[in-house]
């Protein structure tokens, strides 16, 4: 894989919304991922809106027999009825619903508000993905020169059976595939692809539905760099790859990428700056997104 350094920004789209006009989301192309807003005192208010502690939202494609809870809303605050979302998991190119269910103090749901849209596949030859899960800035989008062979253990267990030819047998699941991966990184990129490969943790790597490859979440294992040519030039990483399943979604913070309590603090001396700059916390809490 090479890593696309020229790879142009695009113009985010416009901002979906629900028919009951409470739950929000946009795509964040730069970073692939989808920023979902909830507000139910839009619109018609949700009735018993100051009971509402939490929301619940989540994501159904259509390729999954059964929707997936979005990592950083599983459940949110949404205390006063506003909460906010975002997933950095969403599959590429394939339509997706996203449902968020509000939560009451008592515990009792709340009605469902739903929403359709699609994470675009980013052009080649950059379309691949490789991402952080616990820092969604810490993502890259590369290019595969040769994709991976990918590798299935079986797990058998035998035993000789006096008398018969055969053994007796008995099947276990298929091991998760594993696999090597070879990435290129230029000037800035460097230290982005150096950090995804030796800092511990899991990756998601996603590419669109047209390369026949499924979403993987992964560990890297014994990466090595070697140098393409002058010290000043480009980088070339390999790295052990092993599937991993999905980490647990439950109680996760809300994490975007290039916005936190700190970044807020460097950019604005006073809190009348930012509520002169935000209309409301939900829009702080997405950086003005929605």
């Amino acid at each position: 894989m090479i890593v696309d350094p020229s790879a142009p920004e695009v113009t985010p789209p416009a901002v979906v919304t629900s028919p009951d006009g409470w739950l929000r989301a946009t795509v964040d192309e730069l970073h692939a991922g989808v920023v979902l807003s909830v507000n139910y005192t839009a619109g018609t208010p949700l009735p018993g809106v100051a009971g509402v502690r939490k929301v619940r939202i989540t994501r159904k494609d259509s390729g999954a027999p059964v929707a997936v809870s979005v990592r950083s809303a599983d459940t949110a605050w949404a205390v006063g009825g506003g909460g906010s979302a975002y997933d950095h998991e969403a599959p590429l190119g394939i339509p997706l619903i996203y449902t968020a269910t509000p939560v009451f103090a008592d515990g009792t749901a709340g009605p469902a508000s739903s929403l359709a849209l699609t994470v675009p596949v980013p052009s080649a030859p950059a379309d691949v993905w490789i991402k952080s899960l616990d820092e969604p800035g810490l993502s890259a989008r590369v290019t595969v020169l040769t994709w991976p062979s990918l590798k299935w253990a079986s797990r058998i267990n035998t035993a000789d059976v006096e008398g018969s030819p055969f053994p007796a047998a008995a099947q276990d699941v298929y091991g998760a595939a594993e696999s090597s991966i070879t990435i290129d990184a230029e000037g800035e990129q460097i230290a982005l692809l150096e950090r995804l490969l030796t800092t511990p943790g899991v990756r998601l790597i996603q590419t669109g539905p047209g390369n026949r490859r499924r979403d993987q979440y992964v560990l890297f294992s014994d990466p090595e760099q070697t140098l393409d040519g002058a010290p000043d030039g480009s980088r070339t990483y390999s790295a052990g790859v092993l599937q991993v399943a999905r980490p647990d979604t439950a109680g996760q913070p809300l994490r975007i990428p290039g916005w936190s309590f700190d970044i807020l603090a460097e950019s604005f001396e006073t809190f009348d700056a930012v509520t002169a700059s935000y209309s409301s916390f939900a829009s702080l809490a997405v950086n003005g997104a929605l």
